[in-house]
């Protein structure tokens, strides 16, 4: 009897072992060579994007973001151009052109316009030059500056780009990526961890039912998350469920775009 417990205890033990080992997290360092680069799809996309107090609440500032994906030649490269407009009402609240290097997606140039700044910000990454179009304190052009030239440090993706960079991610059960991201203009160079933390199915068009990866980031100096569902045949990001400052804010893509 002492026997047959011992044995059972050790089957125990090993199968324990086992679930471990398979539910270990698999994390992966995304670079220039693990990027799924031949994946980049090429069009227009379209999202609508808005804020609610609660899961259950109206939805509140609701406004579109457009975007245009195109190949391009830069300066002799194949390389990305990716073209966004951010609409409110009849204004727009933001616009922004970045050019991504086709070997790579590292940045080759980003300018970014910002109706709440009232300035527009151009970042030569060939040049390595800042520039400024509009009143701007030399206190923040002098932070900006910084926070480019540091960035040369590491290998960076650009995150204003993030949903277009995550359709090239290489997705897996329980995969863990760590992302060198710059969002040229608001703030320094870090390194983000992104976890797939599960599947998830959404409902598209006539009920028909899409298999999601989930993609989720904490952002723990605001007790705050970002959830991104992930269309695992196309690699799309279908939704995005923000939380912070104690609101939630939803970004969802829109099946056809206004413009062919």
């Amino acid at each position: 009897m002492k026997y047959l417990l011992k044995t059972v205890l050790f089957l125990v033990l090993c199968l324990f072992t086992l679930y471990s080992f398979a539910q270990k997290k698999d994390t992966v360092v995304i670079t220039a060579d693990n990027l799924r680069k031949t994946e980049i799809e090429y069009g227009r996309l379209t999202y609508i994007v808005y804020n609610k107090k609660t899961k259950d609440s109206p939805a509140d500032g609701i406004y579109l973001v457009k975007i245009n994906i195109e190949p391009t030649l830069y300066n002799n490269k194949n390389a990305v151009s990716i073209a966004q407009e951010w609409d409110r009402g009849d204004t727009v609240i933001h616009s922004a052109q970045t050019v991504l290097n086709k070997a790579g997606f590292s940045t080759l140039l980003h300018e970014t316009y910002w109706k709440r700044q009232n300035y527009t910000t151009k970042f030569d990454f060939e040049t390595r030059e800042v520039s400024f179009k509009g009143v701007v304190a030399d206190s923040i052009k002098s932070k900006v500056i910084q926070d480019f030239n540091e960035s040369f440090d590491h290998y960076n993706l650009n995150w204003h780009s993030d949903l277009i960079i995550f359709t090239l991610l290489p997705y897996k059960e329980n995969r863990v990526f760590k992302i060198n991201f710059y969002d040229p203009g608001f703030g320094k160079a870090s390194e983000e961890i992104y976890s797939v933390t599960g599947s998830d199915m959404l409902k598209g068009p006539s009920g028909k039912k899409i298999d999601c990866w989930i993609l989720e980031i904490k952002i723990p100096s605001i007790n705050g998350y970002q959830k991104f569902w992930v269309d695992k045949k196309s690699n799309e990001v279908l939704k995005e469920e923000d939380f912070y400052n104690n609101m939630y804010r939803y970004k969802l893509k829109l099946e056809v775009s206004e413009i062919n």
